[in-house]
Formats: C-alpha cells, sequence, structure tokens
C-alpha cells in the first residue's frame, strides 16, 4: 500500500517545523558556550544566523517561526534581568524589538530568494529537459518512432511511466481502484487528434503542479512532431504520386511510336509470308521468320516496361535487380542503336575492368538507349556520338556526349520535365520515344541521377550516374 499523498504533506510540515526547532537549539547551545566571550548583541548574531539558515531551505511559515523562538530565546536567556521575558532597559527594549524586526525582513528576504533560486532551477531543468526532448524528436523518422521517444523521455522526466497510444482522450486524472491511477494528456494540434499520453501513477499521488506543466509542454512538442510528421507524409505521398503520375502518362505518350515501329515490322513480315510463302527461298523466309520473333521480343520488352511503369503509379513496381555488368548494358544499348541508325558513328570508352551493377537491367538499359536516340537524333550528319563510362568514388558514371546544336543554360534542368519535354524538347520534330522524363524516373528507382551538361566545342552530355553497391560475394 501506498501513503497517501496528504499524509505525506503533513509529514513533510512536521519535519520541517522540526528542523528549525533543531537548529535553533544549536543555535542557542553555541550563544550559551559564547556567552561567556561575547557581548549580547554578538549572541543576537548567532541567533540570527540560525534564522536565515532555516530562512534559505523551508518556506516562509517556517522561517517566522524560528525567527519568533530566536527572540524569544534572546530575551528570556541573555536579556537582563535573566530567565524571564521582563526588559529592565529601554536600550534592550529596542535591542530584541529590532532583533525581531530584522529577524523577520532577513527571513523574508532569504525566503524570497531560495524561492527565486528553486524557480530558475526548476526552469533551466524544464528548458533543458524540453531542448533534449527536441533533438530527440528530430531524429525520429516517423509517427511510431516519435511516440516511442516521445514516451521514454516522459517517463524519465516526469517520474511516472508513460505510454502514447493514437487515441482520444482528455487532460484529467481517470481514478482506477485503489492502488493505481492514470493520469491522461491529449496531443492535439488544431482539429488533428494524434494520440494521449497515459501517465501509470502509483496509488494517490497525484501529479504536482510542476510536473503537470513539464507534461504539457512536453506533450505539445510530441504533438507537433506528430503533427509535422503527417504533413510531411501527406507531402511525400502528394509527390510521389504527381511524379508517378507524370512518369506513366509521359510513358503512355511515349510509347506509341515505339510500340508501332515492331508492329509494323511484324506485320509487314507476316503478309510478306503469307501472300509470298512458296516463292520465297527458304533463306529468305527465315530472315522473315527471325525478324518476327526479335521484333516480337522487342515489343515484349516495350509492353513489360509499360507494365512496370503502371505497377509504378500504383506504388506496386517492383525492381527485379541482378547483377550485371555496365560494359554489357551499354554494348546493348549501343547495339540496338545500330540497328536503327546505321549510319551513325558510335565511339565507346568503357572500364578495362568488370564493373558490376546491381540493377534492373532492362529499365537501365531501356535508359541509356533513349539517351542515345536523343543524341542520334539530334547529331549533325557525320559526327560521332560518344559514349563514356567510368568509376568516380563509389558511383559509375555513363556520359553520352553529342555535337548537336546544344540546350541552353536555363532549359538543361526542364527537357527532363514531362511538360516541357513534349512541348519543346525531344518529343519535338526528332522525337526519341520514352522521352528523357522516363529516362530520370528509371534511373531514379535505382537511386541515381541523370543530368545536361554542355559539350566542350558545343552540343549536349547527358551524364547518369548509378551508384555501386558492394561486389557480392563469391564462394571458391
Amino acid at each position: 500500500m501506498h501513503e497517501p499523498a496528504s499524509r505525506r504533506r503533513r509529514g513533510s510540515i512536521v519535519a520541517d517545523y522540526l528542523f528549525a526547532t533543531m537548529v535553533t537549539l544549536a543555535a542557542f547551545a553555541l550563544a550559551f558556550v559564547a556567552d561567556r566571550y561575547l557581548s549580547i548583541a554578538n549572541l543576537s548574531l548567532i541567533l540570527l544566523t540560525a534564522v536565515l539558515a532555516v530562512a534559505v531551505r523551508k518556506r516562509m511559515a517556517v522561517a517566522v517561526y524560528t525567527a519568533v523562538l530566536c527572540f524569544i530565546g534572546d530575551n528570556f536567556f541573555f536579556t537582563r534581568p535573566r530567565h524571564t521575558l521582563a526588559v529592565a532597559s529601554a536600550d534592550d527594549v529596542l535591542a530584541i524589538g529590532l532583533f525581531l524586526i530584522v529577524a523577520l525582513v532577513c527571513s523574508r528576504m532569504a525566503t524570497r530568494l531560495s524561492s527565486q533560486v528553486v524557480s530558475l532551477r526548476a526552469a533551466q531543468l524544464r528548458a533543458r529537459t524540453l531542448l533534449q526532448l527536441g533533438k530527440q524528436l528530430a531524429t525520429a523518422s516517423d509517427a511510431a518512432a516519435i511516440r516511442e521517444v516521445g514516451a521514454r523521455a516522459l517517463t524519465q522526466a516526469v517520474g511516472a511511466t508513460a505510454r502514447i497510444d493514437p487515441a482520444e482522450g482528455e487532460s484529467t486524472v481517470e481514478r482506477n481502484g485503489d492502488s493505481d491511477d492514470r493520469w491522461v494528456v491529449p496531443l492535439t494540434v488544431g482539429a488533428h487528434d494524434h494520440g494521449r499520453v497515459t501517465f501509470a501513477t502509483p496509488g494517490s499521488d497525484e501529479p504536482d503542479v510542476e510536473r503537470r506543466e513539464l507534461a504539457l509542454a512536453m506533450g505539445q512538442d510530441i504533438a507537433l512532431a506528430l503533427e509535422r510528421a503527417r504533413l510531411a507524409h501527406e507531402l511525400e505521398q502528394a509527390r510521389v504520386q504527381g511524379e508517378t503520375e507524370r512518369l506513366r502518362n509521359a510513358l503512355l505518350s511515349s510509347v506509341s511510336h515505339d510500340l508501332r515501329s515492331p508492329l509494323a515490322s511484324m506485320i509487314g513480315a507476316a503478309d510478306t509470308l503469307v501472300m509470298y510463302e512458296t516463292q520465297l527461298p527458304r533463306g529468305e523466309r527465315q530472315e522473315l521468320l527471325q525478324s518476327i520473333v526479335h521484333e516480337g521480343q522487342r515489343l515484349d520488352r516495350y509492353i513489360q516496361n509499360l507494365l512496370d511503369m503502371t505497377r509504378l503509379g500504383h506504388g506496386a513496381l517492383r525492381l527485379h535487380r541482378d547483377w550485371v555488368d555496365a560494359t554489357e548494358v551499354v554494348v546493348a544499348a549501343t547495339d540496338r542503336l545500330r540497328r536503327f541508325f546505321p549510319e551513325l558513328a558510335i565511339r565507346t570508352a568503357l572500364p578495362q575492368e568488370t564493373v558490376l551493377l546491381y540493377v534492373h537491367p532492362a529499365l537501365i538499359e531501356q535508359a541509356l538507349f533513349n539517351v542515345l536516340e536523343n543524341a542520334a537524333h539530334f547529331s549533325p550528319p557525320g559526327e560521332a556520338v560518344n559514349v563514356e563510362a567510368a568509376v568516380t568514388g563509389e558511383q559509375l558514371q555513363i556520359e553520352v556526349i553529342d555535337h548537336g546544336p546544344g540546350i541552353p543554360p536555363d532549359e538543361r534542368s526542364r527537357i527532363f520535365d514531362m511538360f516541357h519535354s513534349v512541348s519543346r524538347g525531344d518529343r519535338g520534330n526528332k522525337g526519341t520515344g520514352l522521352g528523357l522524363s522516363i529516362c530520370r524516373g528509371m534511373i531514379g528507382a535505382h537511386g541515381g541521377s541523370v543530368e545536361a551538361l554542355p559539350t566542350a566545342g558545343g552540343g549536349t552530355t547527358i551524364r547518369i550516374t548509378l551508384p555501386l553497391p558492394p561486389a557480392p560475394e563469391t564462394s571458391a
């Protein structure tokens, strides 16, 4: 059983007065010893010191009690005639009267100063506690982490076990039997309810004013942190939804050419086989069949990419990552480009050593092919397109360099925007299919980046940067 708070308060009051009595008795004992050596005025200073000693530690009422005791004792033991409350001389009346006045004034000033010191310490502790809580909340990544950090900080600061639940509540003390109480503080910001803090307080130990104020201040900081987390989550959802919607729309508007090309080739080859099957040599028939297979596989890749981007719009895209040599990706993309631009000169500068990427190979190849196709469309006749790959730190940089008309500085960051590219950029008269906005989405899904830079001597350099994870361990 826990001792009731009222009984503990009465015990504290008795202890205060007992302390004052003991200090007074000690002062009188010292005064009796010094009586044979010091004058009565100096003895009064000893008693005044006792009053100050009590005043700086206890409340005003206890200090007044000490001053009265010292006044009576000084009059009874040390003022002539001694051992009586009578005063023989007017000077002694003035002396003991001034002693009482000085003792009361000093006790008042000492208790006020002590109270101010206590208040300053409490304010400092509160500020330090709130500052530490703010630092801890700043490192919390989501609402669950904020609740965990907040409950731990409240438990330590208030001295009662705290639990934060996402439920409604009011700032009350809820009785629950005789052995346990629940002190509840709501976490609300405006019209948004972020739950409540429930403190388990032992017995009838209701929270005092200081603990209530500290808990309410900390609760407000926690509620604001939860509100910021909510807003950040909503903004991130809106941003992701907007970006994925832009990416999906750009993909849908861009793949029309890439879908028509393989379909036209397949239909033309199949129509030729139907009409001239008996007249065509075996080699030509085999070539037409291989063309149908090749274009069908190409069409399947486009449709798979379309489905992946559509799932990305619904938050369901899964990157089928695999380890692949960066050189293989570059070679595959350049080989595809040569089939569409057989007269285009392509120069490559690739790392001599093996550089492994942990990516979705088809998406990275498609992104690189898109950039290559864009460079091929805008490169002047007779000018080569350069592809350079190099490892920089923990990243792989692939640069596609052309010597075309270039991009104005204020347009370089906008060419990756879907709407800008549709109206003026790579979707103009020399469209590149998927568009640079799709390239940015594919590379960004792998934690990489795409940027446009000027080429020395004129032209544009598109730099693709991809992270290099640690190489996989191989068994001996």
